[in-house]
């Protein structure tokens, strides 16, 4: 789904390689409590995330065990996949993926096509960037808000480089890292929808090795 707004981002990259994700307990370990793991290396199609959408210029295509998505309209704003893993986003979680793109891509959660709720997401750029956004209409304001401004970093590798992404929900809080770096806690919002996925800014083609849902 595409989305009316505006990010500023550049640059081209070419994605190489593949990792396997690694289980993390959400936090507090153990207590005799069922925790469950979605997992998706992108080997197939399974979960459904081909899709072509050549109105906006957005396609999405399984292969060679990564994810490639594109959102190829360059007046455009962002463009959203998401699947919904029913994870409870009122007890703690872990969401992580390794990401890379030619211009700026980061992991969505939160995103409800049905009631209009845009989500979150957690970016990063080309130009070594990352940023926390709240997507709009989660509860709140319709607009595009940052929670965490564009930031530059050096736990980012920039120039279309893999970048692992995790988004921690402890108690009252969202603690982010980037190839585990801690990067920002702040405090958690209010989440309509337990769905994962991705977002991509317009005139961007991306990858995603794997993505992972840890969650009571």
């Amino acid at each position: 789904m595409k989305k009316i707004f505006l990010y500023a981002t550049l640059g081209f990259s070419v994605l190489l390689g593949s990792c396997r994700p690694a289980y993390v307990d959400p936090y507090p370990p153990g207590g005799g409590e069922n925790t469950y793991t979605f997992v998706d290396e992108f080997d197939d199609n399974r979960n459904g995330w081909n899709f072509s959408d050549p109105a906006w210029d957005a396609y999405g295509v399984i292969a060679n065990g990564t994810f490639s998505f594109n959102y190829l309209d360059p007046t455009g704003v962002a463009y959203y996949k998401s699947k919904d893993i029913r994870f409870n986003p009122d007890r703690d979680f872990v969401l992580q993926t390794r990401i890379g793109s030619d211009n700026n891509m980061g992991l969505l959660f939160g995103y409800d096509e049905g009631t209009g709720a845009y989500g979150y997401s957690f970016t990063v750029s080309y130009d070594g960037y990352f940023a926390l956004w709240d997507e709009g209409l989660n509860g709140g304001p319709a607009d595009i808000t940052a929670i965490v401004a564009p930031t530059l970093s050096s736990a980012v590798r920039p120039n279309g480089d893999w970048n692992e992404l995790r988004i921690e929900q402890v108690g009252n809080n969202w603690v982010g890292y980037i190839n585990n770096s801690r990067v920002f806690t702040v405090p958690a919002r209010y989440i309509v929808k337990g769905s994962v996925g991705f977002v991509v800014m317009a005139d961007t083609r991306g990858e995603a090795d794997y993505l992972q849902a840890d969650f009571y």
